[in-house]
């Protein structure tokens, strides 16, 4: 059997380099607090929680895996991130400001489109 990652095109490359990187700068600024002290998370406690190993882990950050969709929405949730803002890193090249969060009233839909 092939290698996945061989058959995947420019662009879906560039998507999972850029959901690595949101993970691994999401990871190391977010905080937990256990017994009065802040611990970072790790990837160990990231992995727990989406039920692989840290090896999982450490091959979503570095661009060797794919994160399937519902371990996608297991991080987001993690993390305190809308879904939604998947859109931004599979239409940017690098990940930026991808927590803030867009004002806008409740039925702004801030869809954002490619260019054809």
């Amino acid at each position: 059997m092939k290698n996945l990652k061989n058959n995947l095109s420019e662009r879906d490359t560039l998507i999972n380099k850029n959901l690595g990187d949101w993970l691994r700068k999401e990871r190391k600024k977010s905080y937990i607090e256990v017994d009065g002290k802040k611990k970072p998370i790790t990837q160990s406690m990231v992995a727990k929680k989406l039920g692989v190993t840290f090896q999982q882990v450490q091959k979503y950050e570095r661009d060797d895996n794919t994160i399937p969709i519902f371990r996608w929405f297991a991080l987001c949730d993690m993390f305190n991130v809308q879904p939604n803002t998947v859109k931004e890193l599979v239409t940017s090249e690098e990940v930026i400001n991808i927590t803030e969060t867009k004002t806008g009233d409740s039925n702004d839909n801030n869809d954002v489109y490619p260019k054809e």
